[in-house]
């Protein structure tokens, strides 16, 4: 081991020599980080703290420069004085605002003849902005109109204009006033002004399906499907399911009185009936064909009907679905009508006879019926195939009428549209 060291030793004191031959030291110029004040001339200000610089008059301010490694920087941020303009700040740095522009404040724009102080008419003042004056404010008289002010300043307001003049008035497109439901209003002058609403107008909105012109282009219900409609609502009437069916009774009530079922026929099955054994027809086991089709006025008895009848079976809602289109339950489906199954209930697709949501929605699309189901979201997936894939077909049941009301009328509308 004395031996290694010996050997190592001359060694490492060789190599280290060799290193401070090497080096060199080189003096700095400043102190890195060190800063200085300087002025827009580069003048250094020695004698003044560059932590805290006084400040200067106007917009002149000092910069700094700073020492690094490679010496001092140029002067940063230093801003000298300029000459004056107008735009409400001290250019040149002589403590004075737009001192070379002594027009700024005086009145200005002075119409010949007319009366300031009176009426609205108000002299401007002269401001500077963007390096040049411009006269700010000012109000001249103008012709008199119904406005309740003194327009020609001449001490009278609204002379010669009748606070009850009336004048027609319609806001919609031209060409539209007079054409189907559109119609003019009345607009008074009131309060000096004929500015307030248009009494009595009538707009053009969008069709839509209700045997009248609301979009005031000379045609009725353009766009839509207006043949009849025959609806069929198969209705889960299980315990589970009570409060939705009130919900939709008072949902669908107004809905009958309103002109777009005016050439809507009703039918109405029923799902979740007490089973009535083996010995009945499938049809007749947990569900049942209730009334055919009546007209609107006379639905809402068979509705009440329902809420009557015995619950507590199971509910083979694709089964009725069927059967409400293939003549098992014997609806007098009208050969030109739009054919319409709205099926609602709180449990998942079922079936008693092996029947499946893809058969009846390929028997629906081949005879021309369109399918709507209302079911809890949890359910959704289960009926998808029977109503085409689409889930806009696809609706919540809600223990509110409004909520249910607006429901039930987007379908009816999406009918009129025609699928």
């Amino acid at each position: 081991m004395k031996r290694w060291g010996l050997f190592f030793v001359p060694l490492f004191l060789t190599s280290c020599q060799a290193c401070l031959d090497d080096d060199r030291l080189v003096p700095l110029e400043c102190r890195p980080g060190e800063k200085q004040l300087c002025d827009h001339n580069g003048q250094i200000l020695d004698s003044l703290d560059p932590s805290d610089p006084p400040d200067k008059a106007g917009v002149c301010s000092y910069g700094t420069r700073t020492c690094s490694f490679d010496g001092w920087s140029e002067c940063e941020g230093a801003v000298g004085p300029s000459e004056e303009i107008c735009d409400g700040l001290d250019n040149d740095c002589n403590a004075a605002i737009d001192d070379t522009f002594p027009e700024q404040h005086q009145l200005c724009g002075f119409v010949e003849d007319a009366n300031y102080g009176v009426g609205i008419c108000t002299p401007g003042v002269m401001k500077c902005d963007n390096g040049g004056l411009y006269c700010d404010g000012h109000t001249g008289p103008t012709e008199e109109v119904c406005d309740g002010l003194d327009n020609n300043c001449d001490g009278s307001i609204d002379e010669g204009v009748a606070n009850t003049t009336a004048i027609v008035c319609y806001d919609g497109p031209d060409g539209t006033m007079a054409i189907g439901e559109c119609r003019a209003g009345v607009r008074y002058c009131q309060d000096g002004g004929f500015d307030g609403p248009c009494d009595g107008q009538v707009l053009p909105i969008q069709e839509i399906c209700d045997n009248l012109d609301n979009d005031c282009d000379g045609e009725v219900d353009e766009g839509f499907d207006t043949r009849g409609v025959d609806l069929v609502f198969v209705i889960d009437i299980s315990g589970s399911f009570s409060d939705e069916i009130t919900s939709m009774i008072e949902g669908i009530t107004p809905l009958l009185d309103d002109p777009i079922t005016s050439n809507f026929r009703f039918g109405l099955a029923v799902i979740g009936r007490h089973d009535e054994g083996h010995h009945v027809p499938a049809t007749l086991r947990h569900s049942e064909m209730v009334t055919n089709f009546v007209p609107a006025d006379e639905f809402l008895e068979y509705l009440q009907v329902m809420q009557l009848m015995n619950d507590g079976g199971i509910e083979p809602s694709i089964d009725a679905t069927m059967w409400s289109m293939d003549g098992s339950y014997p609806f007098g489906w009208g050969l030109t009508s739009q054919k319409v199954i709205i099926l609602m209930t709180d449990e998942i697709a079922q079936t008693i006879t092996s029947q499946n949501t893809a058969n009846v929605n390929q028997y629906a699309i081949e005879n021309g019926f369109e399918i709507f189901v209302f079911a809890l979201p949890e359910h959704h997936n289960s009926f998808l195939g029977m109503v085409r894939g689409e889930q806009d077909r696809l609706y919540t049941p809600m223990a509110n009428s409004e909520t249910v009301f607006q429901q039930i009328r987007q379908i009816f509308e999406e009918l009129c549209l025609g699928g």
